[in-house]
Parts: structure tokens; C-alpha cells; sequence
């Protein structure tokens, strides 16, 4: 039986007056995929930020590998917890976002091993060999030495997924990674996530790539307005939509 490596509880998130997450309740088990789908505005984005705590949330409890992140709770009483802890805990997820975040002044390899030096303080030749690795598994083997601005958006891309994978995360997240490529560029990143699938690897992926989602996803989750509205098997979202929304959400999709 898989370990359950993320719980998500009762989940709520507001700026102000405006509720973008509203009782979100989410279980992924080790070698799992689940994408979300949804419009803009439905809080998908929101959820991945408050997995990884760059967002703080008002109620809900979320768990990694058993274990509640960024906050406690003691007698009744829930409290945020330190920075330390929180970058204990956010260390225990990868994030790619949209756009690439890579240092310019860094090379392709040297962006890889700045954390694995400075966060899991590995020796230069062992940061090295994993930077070194983790390019070659993103078919990227000979531009360890280039610079960002050297590379195509899908190579940084593919850059920036491998930074975050060098670290070893239990949990995967992807946040619309081929939203600021060029449409040639898209399937080369989206080749390199269906591969880490294949093998196993634990993803929470936000996409509207739909064709996408339903080739990778063992689940996908319809969100709308902070809820999650439909979830089920991609033949089930995709082909047998049960709700109005989501029917019109995908009126133009087509398998």
C-alpha cells in the first residue's frame, strides 16, 4: 500500500473579505499524480502556494508525510510556526512556477547546486555530480556551462524543474510551468514531467493543458470558486463531466 504523502484538511484562505479557498480537502499517496483544472480565480494557484507556505491560510491543516507543515496546534490553540521550521517544512516540496526564477548571473549547473550547497550544505563535487545528473535526466547533458540567457524558455524550463527535483522533495508541484513558453516549446517541458510520472515521482500539477492532464493525472480535480467541484479518473472528468460548470469549462475540449 503507497504512504500518503500529503493531507490536505478543510483548507480555507482569504485576502480580506474575498474567500479564494473555502474547505479544500485533498489525500495524494506516494507515486501519485493528481492535476487541477479550473479558471482563473478558482484558487488553484493559491492551493500549490499554501502547500509550499508561501502563503499563509486561516484554517485547515496540511501534512507531508504525516506531519502537519507550518503550523501547530497545542491545546486547541494553532500558532504559526518559526522560519526555521518553515523552511524545514517548505523543504519537503518542490515548486516550478511560471515563470523560470533562475539567477542570470548563474550558469545551468550552478543554479542546480546553489541550494544543494547551501541548504543541504553537499561539497562542491558532490553538488556537482548530482547538478550534473538531474540535466542529463532533463535532456539537457552539455549546458551545464551556459547561462539562462544562453537557453531557449523551454530549456530554462527544464532548468529550473531540475533544481527543484536535485533536491529530493517528497512531493512535487508545478504551477502552469508552460504558461510563459512559446507553443513549440511547451512539449518538451511536459515531456520531461510525463517521464518523471512513468517513474514514480509524487506531483501535484496545476495545467491547463488539458490533453496533458488526462495523459499524466491517476486523478484530476475540477476547482471552482476555492471549492473543489468534480474529481475523478481523467476518463471520468474529461469524458463523463457530471456538472454544468464543469461541462462548459471544457466545452472546447476534445478527445
Amino acid at each position: 500500500m503507497a504512504e500518503r504523502v500529503l493531507e490536505i484538511s478543510k483548507l480555507h484562505k482569504a485576502y480580506g473579505d474575498h474567500k479564494v479557498l473555502n474547505g479544500v480537502d485533498l489525500d495524494l499517496d506516494g507515486g501519485d499524480v493528481i492535476s487541477i483544472i479550473g479558471s482563473s480565480g478558482s484558487g488553484k494557484t493559491t492551493l500549490l502556494r499554501c502547500v509550499n507556505l508561501l502563503e499563509e491560510f486561516q484554517e485547515g491543516v496540511i501534512k507531508i508525510d504525516g506531519r502537519e507543515i507550518g503550523y501547530s496546534n497545542s491545546k486547541g490553540k494553532r500558532s504559526k510556526v518559526n522560519n526555521k521550521q518553515v523552511t524545514q517544512d517548505r523543504a519537503l516540496t518542490g515548486m516550478v512556477f511560471q515563470s523560470f526564477n533562475l539567477f542570470p548571473h548563474l550558469s545551468a549547473a550552478e543554479n542546480i547546486m546553489l541550494a544543494l550547497r547551501k541548504v543541504q550544505k553537499k561539497s562542491k563535487t558532490e553538488s556537482a555530480e548530482i547538478a550534473q545528473h538531474w540535466l542529463e535526466r532533463v535532456g539537457l547533458p552539455d549546458r551545464g556551462t551556459s547561462f539562462p540567457g544562453q537557453l531557449s524558455g523551454g530549456q530554462q524550463q527544464r532548468v529550473a524543474i531540475a533544481r527543484a527535483i536535485a533536491m529530493n522533495p517528497k512531493l512535487m508541484l508545478f504551477d502552469e510551468v508552460t504558461s510563459a513558453l512559446d507553443p513549440e516549446l511547451i512539449n518538451e517541458v511536459l515531456d520531461v514531467i510525463k517521464s518523471l510520472a512513468v517513474e514514480g515521482m509524487t506531483m501535484l500539477i496545476v495545467t491547463h493543458e488539458m490533453r496533458f492532464a488526462y495523459e499524466v493525472s491517476k486523478k484530476v480535480i475540477f476547482m471552482n470558486d476555492g471549492v473543489i467541484g468534480e474529481q475523478g479518473t481523467p476518463d471520468e472528468i474529461f469524458k463523463n463531466a457530471s456538472s454544468e460548470r464543469l461541462t462548459a469549462f471544457l466545452k472546447n475540449t476534445r478527445f
